[in-house]
Parts: structure tokens; C-alpha cells; sequence
């Protein structure tokens, strides 16, 4: 393995002569200091060639790794095809440190976070890239993420109408990429479908914070054509995941001001056409705040969702204003127990109760539960137990790219 000086340069180089699509990812051991003092340098030393030689077998022949810092490690990716390899790369990497490791007796099983930069989405030379992968490595750490990819922080936006003015522009120029995010049945412990999520890569600006976008589009002229998208995409994908798992359903987001415009059970119903996808493999998601705006016209569309055979799911389930009144009247087929309730539910008893009252009462009202934001084994263990349904979450995999998740289909545990 390169010195850290010998790795700088050799990347420097590399970059400089080779124009193709690469990736630098650091990787941070968090608490290694606190593994010094606690077991010793000798296994913290034991521990560090342990990493060192697990990233050299997770990783291909070409990709580049060294160690350049007491607890950081770089990982250069070359001749990519596109930057969602590089998240694959980190993926796998975080689900190999996700278990402890016995160094002469000790389990040590510290938190690993890595920040990602692109080339050439994120800068052209090595300088730019590590820059780039520092911030993102920073942005980890605060927001308790495995990895990161460099995404541009909201400062560093335009403003608000400015952006509004490039969603049209960058729909006509395929700037949108739809990624999804498997959701497991705890019955059987397999994948039975997904949610399909927007991301834009902005010619003019970059990675756009998905957030900062979605507060944009929901007030833009642009949210029925970006909406009809996704749709489209979606449904699409859909029909090539059911080659490979039959029942396989996608779940997509309706903003709140559509539940107030009655042309969206059209723009739905004629997508689903086109594709000549089953209805039912189509879950249409719905906040209960999204509700509250309009309760009245709300109910009257998602009557005529459920109608027409699509599945209706309401999103954020307990962080919303909805009563059990009108809860019960819904037609609706499942809902999402919101992830704040789920994160620390292995270690809060109190937050563990409520998902269980909330699985209860889903049974109870003859509805599916899915449980997002699960992080562990342990949670996921918990949720099987207590009879939850379905699980969606970072354990099992992060969103990713429409075309990896045919790759992750066929090597999951999962599938």
C-alpha cells in the first residue's frame, strides 16, 4: 500500500493523463482513538491492517487505496462508467464494516464514514476532487450517514427562481435521474418492491440538494411534466424488475398540491396505460399533511385512486395532523410509520412502543405497515417480532440507480 505522499502524486498523475469517468472516496474510522485507549495500539494497529486488507478484497485490481491519515484512508476508482459506481463501491464497503471484528479476543466494531467525490461531475483535478470528497466526508458525519456523495450545499445554490427556471430546461436535456429504494417483506424476508426517488444532476450547477429541489418544484409550473416523469420512468422500471420478481410493485410520491388537481388521476391512469402495467403494482404515496390542505378534495381523489386498483399508501405516518376518525375512512392500503419513530426504537423503549401501537392499529383498520429508516439488524429483528409488515431502510440498502438495483436483484440476500 502507497505512502500517503506516493498516493497523492500517483493520483495527481493519473488524473492529469486520463480523461474518463473516476471517483476518490476518503474513508474515516471514527473513534479510533477511543479504540487505542480502550484495547490497546497493539490491536489498534491489528485493527488498521485488518481494514487495509479488506478494502485491498472488496475492491477491484485497478481501484488505488492507501492510508492518509492516522485513522483516513483514500480509494481512488478508475475507469468508471458512471458516478453511481462509485456509491455502489461505498455501499459495499459499509456493509462490510457493519459487523464488530474479534482482534485477539476483542470485538471492536467501530463506525466507518466515507465522503465521495466524482470526476468529472465534482472537479477535473486531484486537488478539486479531495476538496470535494472532504466536504462530503464532513457532510456524513453531521447528518450520521455511511457515505456521501459531494452534493453543493444550499448556499452554494442559486436562488429559489433562478433553479425553478432550469427545471423545464432540464427536463428537455434529461438532467433527471430516478433512483429507488428496495422495501423488504418481513414475512418472507424478501425484496417485494421499491420506492422510486428524483435526483438531479444540474449541467450548470451540479448535484442539486434534493430537498432545496423538491420545495422548488412543488410551487413551479414545472411539477405536472417532472411529476408525469417520474411516472413514465418508474413505471417503466417497473416492468423490467417484474421480469425478475413477479409481484414487484413501485411506490411514488405525489406532491400536496396534486391532491388538490383533479388532472392527476388522468396523468396517472394514462401512464399506466402506456406501460400496460397492473395497477396494483402501482403505490401511490400521500403524506397526512398533504391531506390536511384540502381534506375534502384529498378524499375525493384518493377514492378514486383506490377505484381504479392503485394502491394508496399514506407517507410520514405520525408526524402529520390526521385523527383516527378520519384515519378510518381513508382508502388507503398501507401506511408508512414515519423513520424519527424507527432510528432509536432498538434503544428507546418509548419510540419502540409507538411503532408498536402503530403497527396494532394498521392491523387493526385492516392495513399493511412498512416501517422505513431501519438501520440495523436488531431494529429490523424488533419489527419482525412485533408483526410489522414491510422495512425499508439503509440496512438493507440505500436508494440507488434505476439500472443498479437489477444488479442488486440478483446478488442480495434479499431478492
Amino acid at each position: 500500500m502507497s505512502t500517503r505522499q506516493e498516493f497523492f502524486t500517483k493520483l495527481s498523475s493519473f488524473i492529469g493523463s486520463n480523461p474518463g469517468n473516476a471517483a476518490f472516496i476518503i474513508i474515516k474510522i471514527c473513534r479510533f482513538k477511543e479504540i487505542n485507549t480502550t484495547y490497546g495500539f497493539t490491536k489498534g494497529d491489528k485493527y488498521l491492517v485488518y481494514v487495509e486488507e479488506k478494502l485491498l478484497e472488496i475492491l477491484r485490481p485497478d481501484d488505488l487505496v492507501a492510508r492518509i491519515g492516522d485513522n483516513e484512508y483514500g480509494v481512488f476508482l478508475p475507469k468508471l462508467n458512471n458516478t453511481s459506481h462509485a456509491v455502489l463501491a461505498a455501499n459495499k464497503i459499509a456493509l462490510e464494516f457493519k459487523h464488530a471484528v474479534d482482534i485477539d479476543g476483542s470485538l471492536i466494531s467501530p463506525k466507518l464514514v466515507m465522503g465521495i467525490a466524482a470526476k468529472p461531475d465534482h472537479g477535473t483535478t486531484f486537488d478539486e476532487l479531495l476538496h470535494a470528497a472532504t466536504l462530503a466526508l464532513q457532510h456524513a458525519e453531521k447528518s450520521n450517514e455511511d457515505y456521501l456523495l459531494h452534493q453543493a450545499t444550499n448556499s452554494e445554490m442559486p436562488p429559489s427562481l433562478m433553479l425553478e427556471n432550469e427545471i423545464q430546461v432540464a427536463l428537455d436535456d434529461d438532467e433527471f435521474r430516478l433512483f429507488c429504494q428496495p422495501k423488504i417483506n418481513l414475512g418472507s424476508g424478501k425484496l417485494y418492491g421499491g420506492e422510486a426517488l428524483i435526483r438531479w444532476n444540474s449541467k450548470k450547477y451540479g448535484f442539486v440538494n434534493t430537498q432545496y429541489f423538491i420545495d422548488i418544484l412543488e410551487g413551479s409550473s414545472s411539477l405536472v411534466p417532472v411529476t408525469s416523469w417520474v411516472l413514465n420512468v418508474a413505471l417503466r422500471q417497473c416492468l423490467r424488475y417484474q421480469k425478475k420478481s413477479p409481484n414487484f410493485s413501485v411506490a411514488v410520491n405525489l406532491s400536496p398540491s396534486l391532491l388538490t388537481n383533479h388532472s392527476i388521476v388522468e396523468i396517472v391512469s394514462n401512464a399506466v396505460k402506456i406501460w400496460s402495467v397492473n395497477p396494483s403494482s402501482l403505490i401511490l404515496e400521500v403524506t397526512e399533511g398533504a391531506m390536511m390542505m384540502n381534506p375534502e378534495k384529498s378524499l375525493e381523489i384518493l377514492n378514486e385512486f383506490h377505484q381504479l386498483g392503485f394502491g394508496v399508501s399514506i407517507d410520514d405516518f405520525g408526524t402529520g395532523y390526521s385523527s383516527l376518525a378520519y384515519l378510518k375512512n381513508l382508502p388507503a392500503d398501507e401506511i408508512k410509520i414515519d423513520k424519527s419513530f424507527v432510528l432509536n426504537m432498538a434503544s428507546d423503549k418509548k419510540d419502540e412502543s409507538i411503532v408498536k401501537a402503530a403497527v396494532d392499529l394498521a392491523h387493526t383498520l385492516g392495513l399493511k405497515i412498512v416501517a422505513e429508516g431501519v438501520e440495523d439488524e436488531k431494529t429490523l429483528d424488533i419489527l419482525a417480532e412485533m408483526g410489522c409488515d414491510y422495512a425499508q431502510g439503509y440496512y438493507m440498502a440505500k436508494p440507488m440507480p434505476c439500472d443498479d438495483l437489477m444488479l442488486w436483484m440478483e446478488d442480495s440476500e434479499w431478492s
